[in-house]
């Protein structure tokens, strides 16, 4: 009996494992497939290349010398 549920315990991790790697190959290829459709057919840029938004303006903090909230 505990080799039965051995087996079919392996049985449903691979399923499952199968799954969740057709389901992230069919959503990484409909990622690819939107984005190439969004680029500008005039444009030299290539359709396939991954534009990660370049750089961010740096974050300035500032912080005042009177304390917000007192207490009295």
């Amino acid at each position: 009996m505990r080799g039965l549920s051995l087996l079919i315990a392996t049985i449903l991790t691979f399923g499952y494992g199968f799954a969740a790697q057709a389901a992230i190959t069919v959503d990484r290829a409909e990622t690819i497939r939107r984005v190439a459709h969004a680029v500008d057919a005039n444009t030299n840029e290539d359709a396939n290349r991954v534009w990660y938004g370049g750089m961010l303006e740096p974050v300035t903090i500032e912080a005042s010398a009177q304390p917000k909230c007192t207490l009295t």
